[in-house]
């Protein structure tokens, strides 16, 4: 029996795509507890119920952590650290030990505002470990949950020097258990990578979204002779406003920084086209070119 099959009960906070996903797959690979849906919006947390993503569900922060081995909180990114400290004003002082995690996108902002909080009041009956699964889609809602979500799928672990050992153990198992492969980076590593791998991708998604939507408007059927380029180039930024206004603010400093590179790069390209400098464009599309094939064979 694996660690996370003793445990008695998880609860997950915020029952959407990623935390349905992993209440469907506690349930296909074997868990056996009690899978607890937390939220504020009584209507989503019985689509969940109804979906079977979990056993029972409620609005009170009280009663959903009560005897809870793991809280797992699946919600915009900005709303955590309040929500730890919801839990640190609600948990039973008597309560057994439980640890608290989460599935947001950034990290450093996250990590230091909880710590700050628990170094300041007392942590209380828990530990926590910061957590990013490396999975979605660009749909929302419980509705789009799928059990096989996290297979395969990487999930980085972001522990410093104040966590508890035992706390990272069992986090770890919980994505292990659902198919994900578990990484340990520091939290502001996290950021500049997750910034450059994927919040930096949305963001420029979304910009050439809105760029051929303005030709659209000016001359008229620009999207009629858009290809499968385009759409694969701009689906992402089908995904949620709140949620990604969300991650840009928390990791605005890197993405600060990242803009600024992609602006020198489009500079210098918009230099070599004003030049018709052919061998220096063709350069730099060799060189993207390489980097696309040598991830395809990894």
């Amino acid at each position: 029996m694996t660690q996370i099959q003793q445990l008695r009960r998880i609860t997950i906070w915020g029952v959407g795509l990623i935390g349905g996903s992993l209440g469907l797959a506690l349930k296909k690979n074997g868990f056996q507890g009690e899978r607890v849906g937390l939220g504020r919006n009584i209507g989503r947390l019985e689509n969940a119920l109804a979906c079977d993503a979990v056993d029972a569900v409620t609005t009170e922060v009280k009663e959903g952590i009560r005897g809870s081995d793991l809280v797992v909180i699946c919600t915009p990114v900005e709303l955590i650290p309040m929500l730890v400290q919801r839990i640190a004003e609600s948990v039973d002082p008597q309560q057994h030990r439980m640890v608290l995690t989460d599935a947001g996108s950034t990290k450093s902002v996250l990590v230091r505002s909880v710590e700050e909080y628990l170094q300041t009041h007392g942590s209380g009956p828990f530990s926590f470990i910061g957590g990013h699964p490396m999975a979605g889609s660009h749909e929302t809602g419980v509705g789009a949950a799928r059990e096989t979500l996290f297979e395969n799928a990487k999930c980085i672990l972001t522990p410093t020097e104040n966590s508890d050992p035992d706390a990272l153990t069992l986090v770890k198992s919980l994505w292990e258990f659902v198919g994900a492969v578990p990484y340990l980076l520091s939290p502001e590593t996290h950021d500049r990578l997750i910034g450059a791998a994927s919040h930096l991708p949305h963001l420029i998604a979304s910009i050439l979204t809105n760029t051929v939507a303005d030709v659209e408007a000016d001359e008229g059927q620009a999207l009629d002779f858009t290809a499968t380029g385009f759409r694969d180039s701009t689906r992402i930024a089908a995904g949620s406003p709140d949620l990604w206004t969300g991650i840009f603010t928390q990791n605005g400093d890197v993405l600060l920084s990242l803009i600024d590179d992609i602006v020198a790069n489009l500079i210098e390209f918009k230099t070599l086209l004003q030049t018709d400098n052919l061998v220096e464009i063709e350069r730099m599309l060799v060189e993207a070119q390489a980097v696309v094939k040598k991830r395809r064979k990894c």
